[in-house]
């Protein structure tokens, strides 16, 4: 009997990310990101010249937000993409295994137990804690060099960083570790999206911050703190490293910046019309029996489901696209197969393609769509979805 492998059979359901659309959001980005220049009166010239373009370190955590930094992390390496953002040392030994040699932020490194790793693959810190710091200048006197860190400050997210009133004492005291080497300063925007009084004062913060470090002589060359939201919604001349993660993948923060910037959706999610069927007027569809037809009706099964990352909240909400036509979900989304009422879709046949989140002639599903349905952000889509069903690079 052969043995077949897992990869020689077509699945029934997946996401296609699309690399072109991924380098068309790039380009804007950067073109958005060149037009709020870096310019701060009080720093030497001799930092300015170093310092003085806004570049871009792209957030691919979460494996690039469901979509697969294998893939991802070379396709904006070889764009020029000159910084990557990531959650942990084992995201961060990742992309040093692909072959990406650019510096790499790691955005939640608080344990001074992965100090050794952080220096042993060249990855970048941020700190917050004297304990991390001194385990890192250990590390960085036995390898007989300087270690690369970002500090993170506390400006009103209340998550990780140091408290900004308490900053300048800090930021001293690790600038005057002989093997450490402060090469930035973040912070990050909780209500970029809805309180635009709260940002302008964290970016108030920053900038003082930065000057008082600049009269002192403890120039930090990038400082950092603008998301999506915050790169598109905000001018600042403080910052000038940007920090799109959303964006990347064609999505939208807050659809006020769709007048600000062109992007193109990377994700699409495909599957196939499983099964096919007549039901008459009356009976009952999935579990629970939360919908009952009100005519005879088509009935299609999709395997998709909540184990697929298509949430159960969707159910008798959301619709899919097949042959053009929106169709709508019809009772409880199951773990692996959901159904939709296809009465209006011509053409009928099991294996018809059927398109969960993407674009089909005139019709079209999107994150946002299926995130205002669910209660929740079109991030949480994307990865959840991204995150469990194969994918298919284009």
């Amino acid at each position: 009997m052969q043995n077949y492998k897992i990869k020689d059979v077509s699945p029934v359901t997946w996401v296609e990310v699309d690399l072109g659309a991924l380098r068309h959001n790039v380009t804007q980005i950067q073109e958005l990101a060149a037009g709020n220049p870096f310019f701060l009166p009080f720093r030497p010239d001799t930092a300015n010249k170093t310092f003085d373009a806004t570049q871009v370190l792209a957030v691919i955590k979460a494996d690039a937000y469901g979509h697969g930094m294998d893939k991802v992390g070379p396709e904006l390496d070889r764009m020029g993409v000159g910084f990557f953002g990531v959650s942990d040392v084992p995201e961060g030994i990742r992309l040093r295994n692909l072959g990406i040699k650019k510096p790499v932020l790691l955005f939640e490194s608080t344990l001074p137990d992965y100090a050794k790793q952080m220096a042993e693959y060249d990855l970048m810190p941020a700190v917050c804690t004297m304990d991390l710091a001194e385990a890192l200048n250990e590390c960085g006197q036995k390898k007989k060099k300087r270690v690369d860190i970002h500090v993170v400050l506390d400006t009103g997210m209340g998550r990780l960083g140091v408290w900004y009133k308490e900053a300048y004492p800090f930021i001293e005291k690790l600038m005057n570790m002989r093997y450490l080497r402060v090469m930035g300063i973040m912070t990050h925007f909780p209500a970029a999206d809805s309180d635009r009084a709260f940002t302008k004062q964290q970016i108030r913060i920053v900038y003082n911050l930065v000057k008082r470090l600049d009269q002192g002589g403890l120039i930090i060359p990038y400082i950092h703190a603008a998301n999506s939201m915050g790169l598109a919604s905000y001018e600042t001349h403080v910052l000038n490293l940007a920090r799109p993660g959303l964006m990347l993948y064609g999505l939208y923060p807050h659809p006020s910046l769709q007048k600000k910037i062109s992007l193109r959706p990377v994700m699409s999610v495909k599957s196939k019309v499983l099964f096919l069927k007549d039901v008459g007027k009356g009976r009952s569809i999935s579990y629970g029996r939360t919908f009952f037809t009100q005519k005879d009706m088509k009935v299609a099964v999709v395997p998709i489901g909540y184990h697929d990352g298509y949430f159960r909240s969707l159910s008798n909400q959301s619709h899919m696209v097949i042959n053009g036509v929106r169709c709508p979900v019809i009772g409880r989304v199951t773990m692996d197969q959901c159904m939709l009422d296809v009465s209006k879709v011509p053409y009928l046949m099991a294996g018809m393609p059927v398109t969960v989140i993407g674009q089909e002639a005139q019709a079209s599903v999107t994150a946002d769509e299926l995130a205002d349905i669910a209660g929740t952000i079109n991030y949480e889509i994307v990865c959840n979805l991204g995150n469990r069903l194969p994918r298919i690079y284009k």
